[in-house]
């Protein structure tokens, strides 16, 4: 969908369609906004025979007017010989309209709001969808703060216009409604009249272009604070070590400050419509008037309480033309962030990773890497035509200098990113055949990079996981070395470990990871430096829990620390994204070569 060729109409109907709201919903408040405008130009039309009764007293011409005489004519000769009946009447029925007009025009607020909510619900989720089915090179490339601005703030914006459109629908049909009572009481004046609201459809137009211009400037200032925002508090112990408070709120400030500008901007270029509008409308009512006084005479105007009553119309009428115009201002306002939105819709540059239909039913044999190329950015290989095997029921270890291509391995293994077509195969089946939820159930993974929520100590251990017994848990707990930990614990597995595991140390976010993967019992183990965060004392008890997990699995270690994996059974040299060196310990080291000096590198 090419968004910016189309009108923002059709980007609303676009974004409706794609979070499965029909418009035809709309049609239920529309509806009844038209029928409250309708009763509003019905109930206006009798304020004409209403002061000509009260002012003339007496209300025998009634009879005489067209469409109301006939329902007159109709009534008893008691009741139309008395005039304070007639214009009881006539009184009660313009009440009675303007009664049914609000009661029309609150059910029909009730339903947009209630329009509005859902749909605002339904973007939001549907944008929250959309973002856990993008590939994690997606969100490698892009802020984090974008993506917090986009679900909280431009998703509102973006849906603002139809929060107003109950109000949009009301104005044209009461304009209309006007329109048609300013030609029954005098079409000369209407011809005079009608160039006030081309007037003020131009004064508008150029408002709101401004505006909307302004829209996409704004959008990218409230993109660049949210993505501020959310880097600086991601990084507090940097700022903190590095004593760049000051630094940070001064670019935060800066950032701020030209969104403020920007916003006040708009602001005040909204609010001038108003102003300017009832200006206008006072001066050309004036210049109606006095003009049709010397053009067309007196007599060929009207009566007295029609010209109240078109003047009363006129002003109502510029009301209601400064809500379109309103509705117009929101439209350009929700440009920008509409935009962004609709961004996250277009499926270009999103790196999904999509499984397929064959359930993974457990390695039988191996794991087999066929020439396996890769690059993050096009024409540049992060790994260049890798071939080898991880048999069944082994521990094979994965080394080589930092950025060879090791942890690139591991997110291909863990389907972070989508290999290239038949380069991973699982007991000769290409890895991109295999359903995710069938295949991520059999792996578990152990990474340095602990990730943790704000939530229990034992939701953490437990984390993708439906029923977890209080045994399996015990026996995950101890096994990762964690009981004395736990059991030190004020409220031990329920207590609240804060965003992120900060009241955690490096050591025992490492060993939730563990007992984290132990639970999930996985066949396929890859440990991702899993002792890199820990203390001699501790990296022997995790290793003793390694080494016990990694019994008769399929396990992948990838270590920094060659003496942890000496008894692996295949060790892989990468280098530079290339396969150097295969082999035993004792068979690499004889070899002398990559592997030998590492090993020389970490003798003390």
């Amino acid at each position: 969908m090419r968004t910016k060729e189309q009108s923002i109409y059709g980007k609303m109907l676009y974004l409706l369609r794609q979070i499965h709201i029909h418009p035809a919903y709309l049609l239920i408040p529309i509806s009844l906004s038209i029928v409250s405008a309708l009763l509003e130009g019905v109930g206006i039309g009798l304020l004409i025979p209403i002061l000509n009764g009260f002012l003339q007293q007496n209300f025998a011409f009634l009879l005489e007017m067209p469409v109301i005489g006939g329902v007159f004519q109709r009534l008893p000769e008691p009741i139309l010989a008395n005039d304070k009946m007639l214009f009881g009447i006539l009184l009660t029925g313009f009440i009675s309209l303007y009664i049914a007009k609000n009661i029309f025009k609150y059910f029909s607020i009730v339903c947009i709001r209630y329009f509005s909510q859902r749909t605002l619900h339904h973007l939001r989720k549907t944008l929250f969808a959309k973002y856990l089915s993008f590939g994690k090179l997606f969100f490698d490339r892009t802020n984090i703060g974008h993506h917090s601005t986009l679900l909280l703030e431009f998703s509102s914006i973006a849906l603002r216009p139809i929060f107003m459109l109950d109000k949009l629908v009301s104005a044209v049909f009461s304009m209309l409604a006007y329109l048609a009572v300013m030609f029954f009481i005098s079409w000369r004046l209407t011809l005079i009249a009608l160039p006030l609201f081309l007037v003020l459809h131009l004064i508008v137009r150029t408002l709101v272009c401004r505006i909307k211009d302004l829209s996409r400037a704004l959008a990218e200032q409230g993109n660049e604070l949210g993505k501020k925002s959310v880097e600086i508090l991601a990084t507090i112990p940097l700022i903190k070590s590095s004593r760049t408070e000051h630094r940070e709120q001064e670019l935060y400030t800066q950032i701020s400050d030209r969104k403020a500008r920007l916003d006040f901007r708009v602001e005040i270029l909204t609010a001038l419509i108003l102003p300017l509008q009832e200006i206008i409308t006072v001066l050309v009512a004036a210049g109606v008037f006095v003009g049709a006084l010397a053009w067309f005479g007196r007599a060929s105007i009207g009566t007295a309480p029609m010209l109240i009553v078109y003047a009363y119309i006129i002003f109502n009428a510029s009301n209601k033309f400064g809500a379109i115009s309103g509705f117009r201002g929101t439209m350009a306002g929700a440009y920008g962030p509409l935009d962004k939105v609709l961004a996250i819709f277009n499926d270009t540059s999103k790196f999904f990773v999509r499984g397929g239909s064959k359930e993974f039913k457990g390695l039988q044999d191996a794991i087999t890497f066929k020439n396996l190329s890769f690059s993050y950015t096009e024409g540049q290989d992060v790994l260049h035509n890798l071939s080898f095997r991880i048999t069944r029921g082994e521990m094979t270890a994965i080394v080589g200098p930092t950025g060879a291509g090791k942890s690139t391995l591991i997110n291909l293994l863990m389907r972070y990113y989508d290999c290239p077509e038949k380069s991973i195969f699982i007991d000769q089946t290409d890895i991109r055949e295999f359903s995710l939820d069938s295949y991520i159930q059999r792996v578990a993974l152990v990474s340095q990079d602990t990730l943790l929520l704000h939530d229990t100590l034992r939701s953490n251990i437990a984390y993708g996981l439906a029923h977890v017994s209080e045994e399996d848990m015990r026996r995950a707990v101890e096994r990762a070395r964690l009981s004395e930990f736990v059991a030190g614990l004020p409220e031990g597995l329920q207590t609240l470990i804060g965003d992120r595991g900060v009241r955690l140390s490096g050591g025992e976010k490492q060993r939730v990871s563990i007992a984290r993967a132990l639970l999930k019992e996985a066949e396929i183990l890859i440990l991702d430096e899993a002792t890199s965060s820990l203390d001699s004392h501790t990296e022997r008890l995790i290793q003793e829990a390694i080494d016990e997990a990694t019994k008769d699995r399929t396990s992948i270690v990838i270590a920094h620390r060659l003496s942890t994996i000496q008894h692996a059974d295949t060790i892989l040299v990468i280098q530079n994204g290339r396969l150097v060196e295969e082999g035993g310990v004792q068979e690499l080291l004889d070899r002398k070569g990559i592997f030998f000096e590492l090993w020389e590198e970490q003798k003390f």
